[in-house]
């Protein structure tokens, strides 16, 4: 996982296609807890990391640290799990390639995903909250066809 102070999120593109420094939005992410406020943070990570099925390097440095984040504030939202699978499904379609020094390390930090969904096991679960975390745990398994099903069918 990428430090969010290393310089490299400064060279990253979003899912435009341009440059989006998203550390600054995920490090606010990190100290609050206010509900409203993550609203608002995760709207602008989603709009900036995936746009229309693109995504781009930033988009794949974010998704551990909103999964560890999400872990250490215990930040209960489909948003994160939404977006987890969203951009794994894009990441195996026509976008850019995430540099092989970093698979490994990548696909360890995703799978994660379901400790950050079983923190919240005792909870009611929304309709959105159960669709995302059902298609996130299928993309993060390489389950592809089937996360985009869960999430189109949701």
């Amino acid at each position: 996982m990428t430090d969010l102070n290393d310089p490299i999120w400064k060279s990253l593109k979003g899912g435009y296609g341009e440059l989006y420094n998203a550390s600054v939005l995920l490090r606010e992410l990190e100290s609050t807890n206010d509900e409203n406020r993550i609203k608002e943070i995760m709207n602008q990570l989603w709009s900036n990391l995936y746009h229309q099925g693109d995504v781009d390097l930033v988009s794949y440095f974010s998704l551990p640290h909103l999964i560890r984040i999400g872990i250490e504030n215990k930040i209960c939202t489909y948003d994160i799990l939404g977006l987890v699978a969203a951009i794994e499904i894009a990441r195996h379609s026509n976008n850019p390639d995430l540099p092989e020094e970093y698979l490994e390390s990548y696909c360890e930090e995703i799978q994660k995903v379901t400790l950050l969904i079983c923190q919240h096991s005792e909870r009611n679960w929304s309709k959105e909250y159960t669709v995302c975390a059902t298609a996130a745990i299928a993309a993060v398994n390489g389950q592809i066809d089937l996360a985009e099903t869960i999430l189109n069918t949701g």
